[in-house]
């Protein structure tokens, strides 16, 4: 999550969990999910979040569809394509179990924290949350 004994620059940081068809609410790897290094997968998270995909000089059409509906990047909301990334996870993850599965999830959520610095503590400042029905 940050580099040992830094404490001048806060973090930003991010949990995955999904809720089962059984009720159960379980953190999830993404790392496992995709096969991909832990730092990679979640600075794909955070330029998803801070929706970097629609700040390229060459978009994908859907994201440029999307820009039009909102009228600009102005008036996008923050995320905006979480809830397709927190869908493709879920798919992921349900693929590998068995349809009948209790343990396959019928949600996933990504909720975004903030750590200020200066202490090893106060991890826990709520900022957002995306949540998808699978």
């Amino acid at each position: 999550m940050m580099s040992g004994g830094d404490v001048q620059s806060g973090r930003t940081y991010f949990i995955l969990r999904g809720e089962t068809v059984s009720g159960e609410v379980i953190e999830v790897s993404a790392a496992r999910l995709t096969n991909a290094l832990y730092g990679r997968n979640w600075g794909m998270v955070t330029a998803v979040v801070n929706n970097d995909p629609f700040k390229l000089t060459s978009i994908h059409p859907a994201n440029s569809l999307l820009l039009d509906r909102v009228g600009g990047l102005d008036n996008l909301p923050a995320g905006a394509r979480v809830p397709d990334l927190l869908e493709a996870w879920g798919r992921l993850y349900n693929e590998r179990l068995a349809p009948s599965s209790p343990y396959r999830l019928r949600a996933l959520q990504l909720d975004m924290y903030r750590w200020e610095s200066g202490t090893y503590s106060n991890y826990d400042k709520f900022i957002d949350s995306w949540r998808k029905e699978l």
